[in-house]
């Protein structure tokens, strides 16, 4: 028999995660199902990479972004893969979308053990990610948003703390390095994305796809008070060359260096610092999705 662990959350899904478990049970009745829940940073990991040593068929990853970086990285440097499959149950769920994943679990879970593809996913100096690492004072701001917000505000905690950022407008330098190219910058934000969704907005990356094998890059400059609203609209709706303080670029590796410790936003959580090499490993992972 197939072997499937499956790794939860708890408190994911304003901590409604568990009752999930009977359904996915229920969904992969061929399978051999091991339940593991995490209780802390670094377990999902931790479990993932357990799965890949005892050489499990699949792993299913039940809660938010944050969940789902850590299983990767638990799975993204095993020379046995198992398919992944998600349920997602977090306040925006940007890799789930951009797989066309349903946000409603009950329609995730009859996905798995399905139809599968494979998918891109990045890698930052020694950690992996999904969907997006962003440099900047909004970047640092979205990072610090607490579990305690998010189950009570959701997805409106990442906008208040992201205005606030914005309205205060701080910058930093530094310089990116792509396709030969050096960009030498005073910037408010630089994000680098492997999809069509971030922070659930579509417009901004709409000709990404999960397997296209690029990193995408968008570096906002620095700017005043006046023209913040503006430039912040034109990167969400995707109007990039409408605007001077937006550049956009695709390349398979970014280097990223600066005079300042400066912290690193990976899939939503601050978990490293500045110089940074960014590579993305075309189609690593497969995963059960709806196309």
């Amino acid at each position: 028999m197939k072997k499937c662990m499956v790794i939860i959350n708890p408190s994911s899904g304003k901590e409604k995660a568990l009752e999930y478990e009977k359904k996915i049970i229920a969904q992969l009745h061929n399978y051999e199902v091991v339940m593991k829940e995490t209780t802390g940073e670094g377990d999902a990991t931790k479990h993932a990479k357990k799965a890949c040593d005892e050489h499990y068929d699949t792993v299913i990853l039940v809660g938010g972004d944050g969940t789902l970086n850590e299983g990767i990285n638990g799975i993204a440097e095993q020379p046995h893969r198992p398919v992944v499959g998600i349920v997602p149950l977090g306040t925006v769920n940007d890799f789930a979308r951009a797989l066309n994943i349903s946000l409603n679990p009950d329609e995730a879970i009859a996905l798995l053990g399905g139809r599968t593809r494979k998918a891109d996913i990045g890698k930052v100096n020694n950690k992996y990610f999904t969907n997006i690492i962003a440099i900047g004072s909004l970047a640092e701001a979205v990072g610090e948003v607490s579990v305690e917000q998010k189950t009570s505000l959701g997805a409106l905690a990442y906008l208040l703390e992201g205005v606030k950022a914005a309205i205060e407008n701080d910058s930093c330098n530094i310089e990116i390095t792509a396709n030969g190219q050096t960009y030498k910058e005073d910037i408010m934000l630089f994000i680098c994305v492997l999809t069509n969704s971030v922070g659930s907005f579509r417009q901004i990356n709409e000709d990404a796809d999960t397997s296209d094998g690029l990193l995408h890059g968008f570096i906002v400059k620095s700017t005043n008070t006046l023209q913040v609203v503006g430039t912040a609209k034109n990167l969400i709706t995707g109007n990039h060359e409408k605007d001077d303080n937006i550049t956009k670029f695709d390349a398979q590796e970014i280097q990223i260096n600066a005079d300042e410790a400066l912290p690193l936003n990976v899939d939503g959580d601050l978990i490293s610092q500045l110089p940074a090499k960014i590579t993305v490993l075309h189609n690593h992972i497969e995963f059960y999705c709806n196309n």
